[in-house]
């Protein structure tokens, strides 16, 4: 998934993780996107507008080894 950050005009990579978010007291209209961070393993969970979310044609372990290379990888087509 990319998302947008700070209106900026940047975006970033992250990771659907929930689309239900109702057992925390969220609507429909949000969904969970993790965020790794490069060189390390962690990151930050964001509940995002769904329409702010991108999703990418890549495979999900091609994106994280891109992100956690900090962008010196590719991500390899199948």
């Amino acid at each position: 998934m990319v998302t947008p950050l700070d209106g900026s005009g940047l975006a970033q990579l992250g990771f659907l993780t929930q689309e239900d978010l109702s057992h925390l007291g969220i609507d429909n209209t949000h969904v969970a996107v993790y965020v790794p961070y490069s060189f390390a393993w962690s990151g930050r969970l964001f509940i995002v507008p769904v329409g702010s979310v991108t999703p990418v044609d890549a495979k999900a372990a091609e994106v994280m080894k891109f992100i956690l290379s900090g962008g010196v990888t590719r991500v390899e087509d199948e």
